[in-house]
C-alpha cells in the first residue's frame, strides 16, 4: 500500500490472528498454484483488513461453524485456530467473519490511532 496504518492493538495477539489465518489460507491452496491476498481499508473509527485466497473454499455446512471452539475439518487440527483469531479480535473490540466466492477472512477493529 502507497500508506500505512497503524492500529492501537496488542501486537503479539494480532500476529497470532495473522499467522493462523494466513496458514489456513497456504493450506487451503495446498500443493496447486494459488494466491492469497491480504487488503485493508479505513473506515471513520474502524479498519477492514481482507485476506482472500484462491483456495477451494469453506465447505458450506461449515462455514457458520469455523469460529466455534473444537471445530476442524482437518485431521491433524485441533480446533483452535480461528476460534482463538475470534476471541482476540473481540478483545480488541472487533469482529472476524468469512465468507466464499473467494474465500475471505474479514477482520473489522476500531482504529484508535488519532490521525496527526
Amino acid at each position: 500500500p502507497n500508506i500505512d496504518v497503524t492500529l492501537k492493538c496488542d501486537s503479539i495477539k494480532m500476529e497470532v490472528v495473522f499467522g493462523n489465518v494466513i496458514l489456513n489460507s497456504i493450506q487451503a491452496i495446498g500443493d496447486n498454484p494459488g494466491t492469497i491476498y491480504i487488503r485493508y481499508a479505513e473506515k471513520p473509527g474502524s479498519v477492514i483488513i481482507e485476506v482472500v485466497d484462491s483456495g477451494p473454499g469453506i465447505d458450506i455446512e461449515n462455514l457458520d461453524k469455523i469460529f466455534d471452539p473444537l471445530f476442524t475439518t482437518k485431521q491433524k487440527g485441533t480446533g483452535l485456530g480461528l476460534s482463538s483469531c475470534k476471541s482476540i479480535i473481540e478483545q480488541h473490540g472487533g469482529q472476524i467473519s468469512a465468507k466464499n466466492t473467494p474465500t475471505t477472512i474479514t477482520i473489522v477493529v476500531p482504529n484508535l490511532v488519532e490521525k496527526k
